[in-house]
């Protein structure tokens, strides 16, 4: 009996990973067809996005903007994979000045004027200098700050740059 039941267990669990290896997420003929949004026409706008938030005059070659990760999720590797891609262009300092994040934080809250609409947290205890904005096409500009180190000395602000699901 407890050879049969222990069958019927394997055999239970090896079918419910029978679509382990299914693949979840847009493909690159979806956003062809759909937005037709492609890496090339997204890396300007990222590098452009950037530019407007980065506190300090900076300037972007397109092509320094990663094609980032991928918009499918393999679920037997619990991975990104692509095409599609997230082009994505980030910078990060340690220990900027006070002055330095005001000024990152005016930037990305002017992104307002441009169609950009700031995303809550879904973390209340989240560093209220960590923010997330989006606009209706799905490009998105964000800013983080965590303290690392024995005693949280070293402060790492970064600033990044996404593109919604860009075709190859």
């Amino acid at each position: 009996m407890r050879i049969a039941a222990a069958g019927a267990l394997s055999a239970l669990i090896l079918s419910g990973c029978a679509g382990i290896d299914a693949e979840k997420g847009p493909t690159n003929d979806d956003i062809l067809r759909g937005t037709g949004l492609t890496v090339a026409a997204a890396k300007p706008i990222v590098a452009d996005n950037f530019e407007l938030v980065w506190p300090e005059q900076q300037s972007v070659d397109p092509e320094a903007v990663l094609r980032g990760k991928g918009c499918r999720t393999k679920m037997s590797a619990i991975s990104s994979e692509g095409p599609p891609w997230h082009p994505r262009y980030e910078r990060e300092v340690i220990n900027p000045s006070q002055e330095f994040i005001d000024r990152a934080m005016v930037n990305l809250e002017a992104m307002t004027a441009r169609g950009f609409t700031l995303v809550p947290s879904q973390n209340p205890g989240e560093d209220p200098v960590s923010r997330y904005y989006r606009d209706s096409r799905g490009f998105s500009v964000s800013s983080s700050r965590i303290r690392v180190g024995q005693n949280k000395q070293e402060v790492r602000f970064s600033i990044a740059s996404t593109s919604p699901c860009a075709a190859e």
